[in-house]
């Protein structure tokens, strides 16, 4: 078994504990201790925010086969959609701390690609990606574990798309310190959800504006490859935002003309994507 095999091998056994996480039987007073200790943890940045995720998922959604969204239905609770689960990644992940590592992929700045003995020690989104597709597609596998692997999927396919996910380093690079807009705070989160939330106060103005950016694209170029190419081609894009990080720290208007429509095109790829990478799971499942 190689390296990158051992890798992914770990994560799926990984993915099927968590997605066994629903049959363990917890007290309902640590359920309520929980929910306590959650109520009063500080926020964690999201990438792309709520928004960006809620769009990608939206607008993948528009795109699956009525087959598979037939079978998408079958694994989420009834009345839920695709977008009402596009960030419980990140609303459970307080408590499965183990899985911080699924959300991105540390490939060095100065690196040409992706390399899983490097990149992937301990696991990383391209390969989590890989592993919750594959119990997705696995109709062996109980319903309520492909439903969870289906969560992860939705949420890290976004993930992925966000370039300042896909850069190592974060002490020179993605958490550099930044103004904004008066605000002192780091480029990570800048990207992970200020400038969505300054620009587009409403999903719907975000949604329009990605769904364009599909429409006028050759869109079906970007519905191919593995997680791992998606995410050297995110690197490249992260390693351009880098070169844009203004001398004087200050995030203004003449860095969100340029940011934008990175922004815009990263999330119009991860629709394009995670749509096409379902219908590839779902589509042939009895």
């Amino acid at each position: 078994m190689t390296h990158a095999s051992r890798y992914h091998h770990r994560d799926t056994k990984a993915l099927e504990v968590h997605t066994s996480y629903h049959y363990l039987t917890f007290s309902a007073a640590l359920a309520i201790a929980v929910a306590v200790v959650l109520s009063l943890s500080p926020p964690t940045a999201l990438a792309w925010g709520k928004r960006g995720h809620r769009v990608v998922a939206t607008l993948a959604t528009t795109m699956l086969t009525p087959a598979v969204q037939s079978r998408v239905a079958d694994l989420l609770e009834p009345g839920v959609t695709l977008a009402d689960v596009a960030t419980w990644a990140d609303e459970v992940r307080s408590g499965r701390s183990n899985t911080a590592p699924w959300h991105t992929v540390n490939i060095p700045q100065d690196a040409t690609g992706y390399k899983a003995t490097r990149d992937c020690r301990d696991g990383c989104v391209p390969s989590a990606i890989d592993q919750a597709l594959r119990l997705v597609r696995d109709s062996s596998k109980d319903r309520a574990v492909r439903g969870e692997a289906l969560r992860w999927a939705v949420h890290f396919v976004a993930d992925l798309h966000q370039p300042l996910h896909t850069i190592a380093d974060p002490s020179s690079a993605t958490y550099l310190r930044v103004q904004f807009f008066g605000r002192r705070t780091n480029l990570h989160r800048v990207w992970d959800e200020d400038l969505i939330d300054h620009v587009y106060p409403e999903q719907a103005d975000l949604q329009e504006q990605v769904q364009a950016v599909i429409q006028a694209a050759t869109w079906q170029e970007w519905a191919q490859g593995r997680p791992q190419e998606w995410a050297e081609e995110t690197h490249r894009t992260a390693k351009e935002i880098v070169a844009l990080f203004p001398a004087d720290r200050e995030i203004d208007g003449r860095y969100i003309e340029k940011a934008i429509p990175i922004i815009r095109t990263q999330l119009a790829k991860a629709s394009v994507r995670l749509a096409w990478a379902l219908n590839q799971a779902l589509g042939n499942c009895a």
